[in-house]
């Protein structure tokens, strides 16, 4: 019962910010256009009007979903981990070599095997930075952000010269054999099942991080490491293992999103999903299922704001007008918690 009610905590305090920024804004739609109710309207509900504007939502959802949950795991440990976009692209990128390479290959057998290398790629790409941390004292932001350059220009030149699918346009791999493309989500066409994917990891790291030995010493180590060193936690270790699962986790939402939704690599297929989920991380106040929530509500406004712009005279700027209004209400709320402390 406590454990319950931990868990509502945690989900009610995005829910309230979330709730006061929408009330906010709609008063601000309500002084700049002619209909702002149905300027509302398309902004929440046209994701849910049609199964194709579902299935965009939930594709939208996904890949910051699963790269929130993974950096949680990284500011639990105490690592400002900054290099989402990076291991986002290293894992898609590995998850399309492996299913080109072998085609031949029965989809029970690649499926899992460009998924397994898709998290490998990140977790190395999270494992650099941590170890050079632990060990060197170096940066993870600097180090983070600048792997994210590294990783993006590194899957550039392989899918511009080694894998380009010369019959169509652009910067675009060769298309994936079906065996491996992830099936759809019962009942919504095109809504790629990796979105369950995320719910349950969402509850495996909620269980992981707060209901186990590891998770426990992971967050001493993130709360002070040397004082977890001086009372036996293995706190340098369980920063780096923290890091290879943030890696991981943004390495397996690239590969999903190749397997699930594009088919194929395209060089700029993120809409920068790295720095949002970031983003999205925060302000869920490192909490997994609180990840997973605010996950789902970025993509909403995300996709609403087109809805919205195309339906009424609101520009879908204003969508960052709320995003941003709804960091400076959670950076409050974070604010007037610790001065109590």
């Amino acid at each position: 019962m406590k454990a319950f009610r931990q868990l509502l905590r945690a989900v009610a305090a995005p829910l309230g910010a979330i709730a006061l920024t929408l009330f906010l804004g709609f008063l601000l739609v309500a002084s700049i256009a002619d209909e702002p109710v149905l300027a509302y309207r398309e902004l929440l509900f046209a994701n849910f009007q049609s199964l194709g504007n579902f299935a965009l939502f939930i594709n939208r959802a996904t890949p910051l979903a699963l790269i929130a949950i993974g950096i949680v795991f990284a500011f639990r440990a105490g690592v400002f981990n900054v290099g989402g976009e990076g291991q986002l692209y290293l894992g898609a990128m590995a998850a399309t070599v492996m299913g080109l390479a072998l085609p031949g290959l029965p989809g029970f057998v690649l499926l899992p095997l460009c998924v397994f290398v898709g998290i490998a790629a990140g977790g190395f790409w999270g494992y650099i930075p941590a170890v050079l941390k632990v060990k060197l004292q170096v940066d993870e932001v600097v180090t983070t952000l600048m792997l994210n350059f590294v990783a993006l220009l590194f899957t550039s030149y392989l899918v511009n010269h080694l894998l380009r699918d010369t019959t169509t346009y652009g910067a675009i791999s060769w298309t994936l054999p079906e065996s491996v493309w992830l099936p759809s989500i019962p009942g919504v066409p095109n809504a790629t099942s990796a979105f369950l994917v995320a719910v349950v990891l969402a509850v495996l790291a909620w269980v992981l991080l707060f209901r186990t030995v590891w998770g426990s010493e992971v967050r001493a180590a993130g709360t002070n490491l040397r004082f977890a060193e001086t009372v036996g936690v293995p706190a340098a270790r369980r920063v780096i293992e923290a890091m290879i699962v943030s890696g991981g986790m943004a390495g397996l939402a690239g590969a999903l999103y190749v397997l699930g939704t594009g088919h194929r690599f395209e060089q700029n297929f993120s809409p920068a999903y790295g720095l949002v989920a970031l983003t999205v991380a925060l302000l869920a106040r490192v909490h997994p299922i609180s990840a997973l929530v605010t996950a789902l509500f970025y993509a909403l406004m995300l996709n609403g704001a087109a809805y919205m712009q195309i339906a009424t005279d609101v520009p879908r700027s204003l969508v960052a007008l709320l995003t941003g209004l709804l960091v400076l209400l959670m950076t409050a709320r974070l604010r007037r918690q610790s001065s109590r402390h």
